[in-house]
């Protein structure tokens, strides 16, 4: 189960510069969608992956190796 106060602290975090977070659980597997949500969004702000996957394991509560991560860009 997601901790809904780290999810609600990672959106803002992220807001701020200028991504959207979605957040799905599917079948043990946590699905984490980064998305640009303002044209002026800091490119340099995000965290290379292996960083930002530790920061959401701690953050959701969830095993690392269950975070599913998609950054802005990837290929669907």
């Amino acid at each position: 189960m997601i901790d809904q106060n780290g999810l609600k602290a990672m959106r803002d975090t992220l807001a701020a510069d200028g991504y959207a977070l979605d957040v799905a659980e599917r079948g043990g597997r946590v699905d984490v969608r980064i998305s640009v949500a303002d044209p002026d969004a800091c490119a340099d702000c995000l965290a290379p992956e292996p960083v930002l996957r530790g920061i959401l394991h701690k953050s959701l509560g969830v095993p690392e190796q269950s975070i599913d991560l998609t950054y802005p860009g990837d290929a669907e």
